[in-house]
């Protein structure tokens, strides 16, 4: 398995500064565990059935930080699939074990640096992506789906989740954003990705209706 498809969201999401974007917004995190989910199910390690998600395959070790998230998908005795996966993505202490996770996996890769903040009782750590690798996830978004008729499932997954946590805009224009979406409106007509984005419409309306219920609860 790899975790490309998350790397490239927190990359593209998170910001300079002490705070983490991604960690302050609800919406930035639920779609990093979208991405996480991504990654998982085109890694062959989860698949989507009748019943919701299942855990086909174990994760390699230097994946381990993401066998909480397993472990929720797997609590069928407490949780029915979409408890389990409402607690994947609203919960914070795995959304910050994720984070955390990728954010290792960026500093391996000297794709970003890392911070401390310091407070009386608790410190987080925050991952500052490098300028050079988010141009070059750019750049491979244009690559792929503007400067061509082929795209990875990787790029398609990580440009529905940038349009959703609000992110795109930031790197592409009105035209270009249009362009983007057109092109994997397209790509839903080829049978080869008829699974990914069966599995994608699952993930996203269950996210999108637990955003619209906890803006609701506050409104």
């Amino acid at each position: 398995m790899k975790s490309d498809i998350s790397e490239m969201y927190l990359l593209l999401n998170e910001t300079d500064g002490n705070r983490s974007a991604i960690m302050r917004s609800m919406r930035k995190r639920a779609y990093l565990s979208a991405s996480v989910l991504f990654d998982l199910q085109l890694g062959g390690i989860i698949k989507l059935t009748d019943k919701g998600m299942q855990v086909i395959a174990p994760l390699s070790k230097d994946y381990g930080f993401l066998n909480p998230v397993l472990d929720i998908l797997n609590d069928r005795e407490n949780k029915s699939s979409k408890n389990s996966l409402r607690h994947v993505v609203l919960n914070r202490k795995i959304n910050r074990i994720v984070y955390d996770g990728i954010g290792e996996k960026l500093l391996f890769k000297n794709k970003a640096t890392k911070t401390s903040s310091r407070g009386l009782i608790f410190s987080h750590d925050k991952y500052i992506p490098r300028a050079e690798a988010k141009k070059l996830v750019v750049n491979q978004i244009k690559a792929e789906l503007l400067g061509s008729n082929t795209a990875s499932l990787e790029i398609i997954a990580l440009v529905a989740n940038l349009s959703r946590s609000r992110t795109l805009k930031n790197y592409f224009d009105k035209d270009q954003r249009a362009q983007l979406t057109q092109q994997v409106k397209d790509l839903r007509h080829n049978p080869e990705y008829e699974t990914f984005f069966k599995f994608a419409k699952w993930v996203d309306d269950f996210i999108t209706a637990i955003i619209v219920a906890a803006s609701s609860s506050h409104g």
